[in-house]
């Protein structure tokens, strides 16, 4: 049977199966990034980290079907490096991977060092939430009923990321840039920090409503 996480268990529009994102994939990763461990999902910077022309990303190895209706996972900061320049999200598998997510077209990105949201532009940063360092467990989430992603901060919802997420094709995401920074990805083998059952259960019962009374 394909993985499936726990809040998507009792998801009640689609029962056919389904691939999810399970590891980082080492065959779609910058080589400034090392993956560690048999599971795949812990990623070391080993660049020079000199400036943003070092920057790293890497891929999970499935896309996020739509069809989910949500999908959430988790990154923890196992260490935030020199300059802590991380940046936790999601794309297209046809974008580059020398920026940070949010920097190159059809990626979306939180970054760690200022706390700023990026989308599909390295100048176009906006005040979104606070910065995170080592420690902190960072969250991601793309509803695809109302087109919308959010993020959470060891277990708070910091609440709407960005709007119209049009695509079907985005992939998880992770980006790097100074040395030592070191992250470890939960697609939802372990227990999440932030409460996505409940929240989960709450987008799915809407959803639901506004199908009956259509």
């Amino acid at each position: 049977m394909p993985f499936l996480p726990s809040y998507l268990k009792d998801f009640p529009f689609n029962k056919n199966p389904i691939d999810l994102p399970t590891r980082w994939n080492t065959s779609d990763s910058n080589d400034n990034l090392q993956v560690i461990g048999d599971k795949e999902l812990k990623v070391l910077y080993i660049g020079p980290g000199q400036n943003d022309a070092d920057a790293a990303s890497i891929r999970a190895n499935h896309s996020i079907p739509s069809e989910v209706g949500l999908y959430y996972f988790e990154v923890s900061i196992v260490d935030a490096g020199e300059s802590g320049y991380i940046g936790i999200g999601f794309g297209v598998h046809s974008a580059f991977l020398w920026k940070l997510p949010g920097w190159e077209p059809n990626t979306f990105g939180y970054h760690g060092d200022d706390g700023k949201k990026f989308r599909s532009s390295s100048s176009k940063g906006h005040n979104y939430g606070p910065p995170f360092t080592t420690w902190d467990t960072i969250g991601c989430g793309i509803n695809f009923f109302n087109k919308t992603a959010f993020y959470t901060k060891n277990g708070i919802c910091l609440g709407e990321a960005f709007n119209e997420i049009t695509l079907s094709d985005y992939y998880p995401m992770i980006g790097l840039r100074t040395r030592s920074e070191c992250i470890e990805v939960n697609f939802g083998e372990t227990p999440f920090v932030f409460n996505i059952e409940e929240y989960a259960k709450i987008i799915f019962k809407d959803v639901e409503r506004r199908r009956m009374i259509i």
